[in-house]
C-alpha cells in the first residue's frame, strides 16, 4: 500500500507507520512486523477467535494479528479519505474511510442472509466466498494488514461452513502471491471474480 508523508498514520516526513516500538526505519519495521505477526498467528491457532461473523469479529481478527505492533490494531481507518495503490497492472482505488462502517454493514447483512455460506456444496461455496472476499477487499477497512486479516477471517468462515480453506500454498512462491494480487485487483476494479475463484479452488481441497 502506498504510504504518504502526509498520512497521519505515518511519522511526519516518512512513509513509516507509527508503531508500538517507535521504529522509524521502514525495513526494520517490516522485519519486526513479520516476526510479531507470525507469533500472533500461532497464538490465534492456540486460542481461536470465536463469535458471529460480523464487524466486531473482523476487527478482533485484525486486533489479534497486529497486537503489540500498531496502536490502532482492530480499528478501521479514519481521516485519510480514499486509498490507492499501483499493482499488477492496475491502479486500485478504495473508497473513502468515512464509508467503511456503512459498507461493512451491507456486506455482513448480506452474508448473514446467506447463513454465512453454510450448507453449500464446494462449487457453490467457492463462488460465494470469492464474492465476499472481494467485497471486503474493496472496502479495505484497515490502514494496513487487510490481506492477512481477510485470509484469517475467510479461513474461519470456511471452517464454520464445513470447508477447509488453506491459504498456505499462496505464500509458497512469489509467483503465487502475484497471481493472488492480480486476481484480487481484477475483482475490485472490474468485478471479474474468475481468477479469484480459480485460486480459491486450489485452496479448497475436495472435502
Amino acid at each position: 500500500m502506498n504510504r504518504s508523508a502526509h498520512d497521519p498514520y505515518c511519522y511526519p516526513g516518512t512513509d513509516v507507520l507509527r508503531n508500538m516500538e517507535d521504529i522509524r526505519d521502514r525495513k526494520a519495521l517490516d522485519r519486526f512486523e513479520a516476526d510479531a505477526v507470525a507469533a500472533n498467528l500461532v497464538a490465534i491457532r492456540r486460542k481461536p477467535i470465536s463469535g458471529s461473523f460480523d464487524i466486531r469479529r473482523l476487527q478482533e481478527t485484525h486486533r489479534r494479528i497486529f497486537a503489540r505492533i500498531y496502536p490502532w490494531a482492530g480499528e478501521f481507518r479514519t481521516g485519510i479519505g480514499m486509498m490507492a495503490k499501483n499493482r499488477s497492472g492496475f491502479t486500485v482505488a478504495y473508497g473513502p474511510s468515512s464509508n467503511v462502517p456503512g459498507a461493512l454493514d451491507g456486506v455482513f447483512a448480506a452474508l448473514n442472509k446467506e447463513n454465512c455460506l453454510k450448507g453449500l456444496d464446494l462449487d457453490a461455496f467457492v463462488k460465494r466466498i470469492a464474492y465476499y472476499y472481494s467485497e471486503l477487499d474493496a472496502i479495505h477497512p484497515f490502514r494496513e494488514g487487510n490481506s492477512r486479516t481477510l485470509r484469517a477471517f475467510t479461513a474461519d468462515l470456511a471452517s464454520e461452513a464445513g470447508h477447509t480453506l488453506d491459504w498456505s500454498q499462496i505464500g509458497s512462491s512469489e509467483e503465487a502471491r502475484k497471481s493472488l494480487y492480480h486476481a484480487r485487483d481484477l475483482a475490485v476494479m472490474r468485478g471479474d471474480l474468475s481468477e479469484l475463484i480459480e485460486i480459491l479452488s486450489t485452496c479448497l481441497p475436495d472435502q
